[in-house]
C-alpha cells in the first residue's frame, strides 16, 4: 500500500540519484495470472450459453473480475479457463453431465493434477441443487446437506492441488426469483398456464417495486391477474388468487429456508478448511437490493425483462415480448440482468481488495517514526556545530511532516498521505564526546492511501538517543523508540454499480524501533567537511484487528497485522560552518532487508471464513536527497530545518520536511 521507506537515510553519491531511476523500475503488478471459474449458469461464459440478455454484448460478473486482473475469460470448451456450465449442480447424481465435481476434475486433469498457485479461483454452485430440493420436499434436507458438503469438498480438492485464493459466493435466495412465481402459476393454473404467465408478468412489468412492501403487493397483483386467465367471475377469481398467494408465500418461505440452510452448511464446511477462502455474501447483497433497488439503479426486483419461457441465453432487446418498462434485477426466471452482473462483480472485487487496503494502517506508524527521526537528525546535526561543554542541557522543539503521492502501485493508485508531528526533546552532554537525550512526540495524520480507503491516526512516541564523538572527525549515534497510536474514522468506500457506500471502524496500534548511524567527516577547509555515513534501522509495528461498524453485506472484520521494516543505508554528507547560516546536504542509497510485501487477513462479518491479501511488492531500493541548515540565533538559541525528497521510487513520491528551535542552558 504505502511506500516501504520509514526513515530518512544518509548520503552516498549524487550519481546514485540518476542510477536508481534506471536500475529500479516498477515492481511486478499485484494480482493473479489467471481467473479460473467453476459453477452453473450464473458463471457460464459460453460453454452452454451466456445467461443474461444480449450476453454477447454485456459482461457477466466473472468477466468483470477477469478485467480487474487484466485477463479475458473464455469458456473451457474454447480452451479457456471458465469451466462453468448452465444447469450444473454440485452433486453428479443430480446432473451427471454438468456438475462442478466434473469441472474441477477436468481442470486438474488438464494440468497434471496441479492447480495454478498464482491463479484466482471462483467456485459458485448450488442454485440448481436448491431447485432440485424444492421439487423433492421429502428429501430436500438430504439434498441440501449433500450438495453443500460436495461443494466445500471440491474447494478442498482445489486447495490440496495448490490453489491459493478461492472466491466462494453464497447462493442467492431462490425464493426471490421469478422462477418461483412461474412454478406456482404453472402448478395452480395448469390448463391456462401460458396465458396466466403472460398476464402475471405483464402486470409485474407495469409497476416499480422500490421496497419490500411494493414488491409483495406487485406479486399479489400479478397472481390476481393470472387468476383472471381462469375465470372472469370476480368472487371466483379472488378465491383462486388467494390460493395462489398462499401457495407462493409458502413456497417462498420454504425456498428461503433451504437457501439459508445450504449457505450455512457450506460456510461451516469451508471454515474447517482454514484456507484462503474469499466468502462473499451474494444472498445478503440481493436482499439489500430488493429492499432498495433504486439505490442500485434498478426499479423492479420481481419481474423479468425476457418474456416467459425464453431463456436469457437466447434473449435480447430485440426479442418479441422483451420488456423495456423497468430496470430489472432479473433477465429471466433465474438469471440476473447485465446491470446486476456488474453489481455482483463490483461487490466481489470490493471484498477481495479490502485486506490489501487495510494493510495501509501499519504504514502510519512507520511514517510517524520517519517524522520523529527527521527532527532528531536535524537536532543532532545542529549540536555538532555547538561548543562541547560538559553539563550543557538543551531543550528543543520541532515540527516535522511529509507528503506522499502514490500513483503507480496497483494497491495504492492515486492516493496520498499527509503527516503532522510535533516533538519536544531534551539532551545532556555527559562528556565532551558523549551526548544523551530523550524526546516525546505527538502525531495527527491524515492518510488516504487509495481513493477508496482513508483514515486518521493520532499517536504518541517516546524516544531515547545518544551520540558519541570519535577521534574528532567521527561519530556514532543510536536511538530507540516506542509508539502507541489510535486509528480513527477508518473509512472504506465501496462502489456497487451506481451506488456508493462506506464501511467505518477504528482500532489501535503499537511500534518499537531502533537505529544506529555512524559517520566520518573529512575536512576540506575550515568551513567545509564531507564524508560517508552508514545507517541501519529496525522497526516492528502491530495493528490490532477490528470489525467494521455496519452489518451489511460489505461489512468486514480484519485480523491483527504486523510489519517488519529493516533498512540499511549508505550515503555521503556535505557540511558547512559559514557562520550565520550553515547549510548541509545528504544523499543516501537505501535498501530494504525486511518485508517488502505487506499482508493482512479478513473476511465478511456474516461469514465464518477469512482470507489473506498481499500488497504489490514494494520498493526495495531508493535514494533520499536532503538539504538542511543550522541557524544560530544568539549564544544560547539556534534554529534548524531540512527538506528531503525520495527518488527512484516506482510507485509515487515522498517529500519530507522539518523545522525547529533549540535553547541551551
Amino acid at each position: 500500500m504505502l511506500q516501504k521507506r520509514q526513515c530518512k537515510g544518509h548520503p552516498f553519491s549524487v550519481i546514485t540519484v540518476l542510477v536508481v531511476g534506471y536500475l529500479y523500475g516498477a515492481p511486478p503488478a499485484f494480482g493473479w495470472d489467471q481467473l479460473y471459474v467453476f459453477g452453473d449458469s450464473l458463471s457460464d461464459s459460453g460453454n452452454n450459453g451466456r445467461y443474461t440478455w444480449d450476453g454477447s454484448r454485456h459482461p457477466l460478473y466473472d468477466d468483470v473480475l477477469a478485467q480487474k486482473i487484466h485477463q479475458t475469460l473464455t469458456p473451457s470448451d474454447e480452451g479457456g479457463t471458465n469451466y462453468a456450465a448452465g444447469g450444473a449442480v454440485a452433486v453428479p447424481a443430480l446432473n451427471p453431465e454438468d456438475n462442478t465435481q466434473q469441472q474441477v476434475q477436468t481442470y486438474l486433469a488438464q494440468h497434471d493434477g496441479q492447480a495454478d498457485a498464482n491463479g484466482l479461483y471462483v467456485h459458485w454452485i448450488g442454485g440448481n441443487d436448491l431447485a432440485a430440493a424444492a421439487l423433492n420436499p421429502a428429501g430436500a434436507t438430504e439434498i441440501v446437506n449433500g450438495s453443500a458438503f460436495a461443494a466445500a469438498s471440491q474447494v478442498k480438492t482445489l486447495m490440496a492441488a495448490g490453489a491459493d485464493t478461492i472466491i466462494v459466493p453464497t447462493v442467492p435466495n431462490v425464493g426471490a426469483t421469478p422462477a418461483l412465481l412461474e412454478a406456482v402459476i404453472q402448478s395452480g393454473l395448469a390448463p391456462v398456464a401460458s396465458n396466466a404467465l403472460a398476464a402475471a408478468f405483464q402486470a409485474l412489468d407495469a409497476h416499480a417495486t422500490l421496497n419490500a412492501n411494493q414488491r409483495q403487493q406487485a406479486i399479489h397483483d400479478a397472481l390476481y391477474a393470472a387468476a383472471g386467465s381462469a375465470t372472469a367471475i370476480p368472487t371466483l377469481r379472488q378465491a383462486i388468487a388467494r390460493q395462489l398467494i398462499t401457495a407462493w408465500e409458502s413456497a417462498s418461505q420454504n425456498a428461503a429456508a433451504l437457501t439459508d440452510r445450504y449457505n450455512q452448511q457450506e460456510d461451516q464446511q469451508l471454515a474447517l478448511l482454514n484456507g484462503n477462502i474469499v466468502r462473499v455474501d451474494i444472498n445478503r447483497l440481493f436482499n439489500e437490493v430488493i429492499a432498495d433497488p433504486a439505490l442500485y439503479g434498478l426499479s423492479n426486483t420481481a419481474g423479468m425483462a425476457c418474456p416467459p419461457g425464453v431463456s436469457a441465453s437466447d434473449c435480447g432487446e430485440s426479442t418479441p415480448g422483451f420488456s423495456h418498462a423497468q430496470a430489472f434485477l432479473f433477465a429471466d426466471r433465474l438469471h440476473p440482468g447485465p446491470a446486476t452482473h456488474q453489481l455482483i462483480g463490483d461487490y466481489i472485487q470490493s471484498v477481495l481488495d479490502a485486506p490489501a487496503q487495510v494493510v495501509a494502517l501499519n504504514q502510519a506508524t512507520l511514517a510517524m517514526s520517519r517524522d520523529v527521526r527527521n527532527t532528531l537528525d536535524s537536532r543532532l546535526q545542529q549540536q555538532r556545530h555547538d561548543a562541547r561543554a560538559v553539563g550543557d542541557v538543551t531543550i528543543y522543539g520541532g515540527y516535522a511532516g511529509q507528503h506522499d503521492d502514490y500513483t503507480a502501485n496497483l494497491a495504492a493508485a492515486d492516493g496520498d498521505a499527509t503527516t503532522h508531528n510535533l516533538s519536544l526533546g531534551v539532551d545532556y552532554r555527559l562528556t565532551e564526546a558523549w551526548l544523551i537525550g530523550a524526546l516525546v512526540s505527538g502525531s495527527n495524520d491524515s492518510q488516504r492511501p487509495t481513493p477508496d480507503y482513508q483514515y486518521k491516526m493520532r499517536g504518541w512516541l517516546v524516544s531515547a538517543y545518544s551520540e558519541l564523538a570519535l577521534f574528532e572527525n567521527g561519530y556514532v549515534n543510536a536511538d530507540v523508540h516506542f509508539a502507541s497510536v489510535n486509528y480513527d474514522d477508518i473509512r472504506r468506500r465501496i462502489q456497487l454499480g451506481p451506488a456508493i457506500r462506506s464501511e467505518t471502524g477504528d482500532t489501535e496500534g503499537k511500534q518499537i524501533g531502533a537505529r544506529v548511524t555512524a559517520g566520518w567527516d573529512f575536512p576540506l577547509s575550515p568551513a567545509l567537511r564531507t564524508g560517508p555515513v552508514a545507517q541501519y534501522a529496525l522497526d516492528y509495528s502491530n495493528v490490532s484487528g477490528y470489525s467494521e461498524n455496519g452489518s451489511s453485506s460489505t461489512a468486514m472484520r480484519f485480523n491483527d497485522q504486523t510489519a517488519h521494516s529493516q533498512i540499511g543505508a549508505l550515503g555521503w554528507r556535505f557540511d558547512s560552518q559559514l557562520g550565520w547560516v550553515n547549510p548541509w546536504a545528504e544523499v543516501s542509497y537505501n535498501h530494504q532487508f525486511g518485508d517488502n510485501v505487506w499482508r493482512t487477513s479478513g473476511g465478511l462479518k456474516s461469514t465464518a471464513t477469512s482470507f489473506t491479501r498481499d500488497t504489490a511488492e514494494q520498493d526495495t531500493n531508493w535514494v533520499d536527497v536532503t538539504l538542511g541548515a543550522h541557524v544560530p540565533l544568539g549564544e544560547t538559541m539556534a534554529a534548524f530545518a531540512s527538506v528531503s525528497q525520495t527518488g527512484g521510487l516506482s510507485s509515487g513520491e515522498q517529500f519530507m520536511y522539518n523545522l525547529g528551535v533549540s535553547a541551551k542552558f
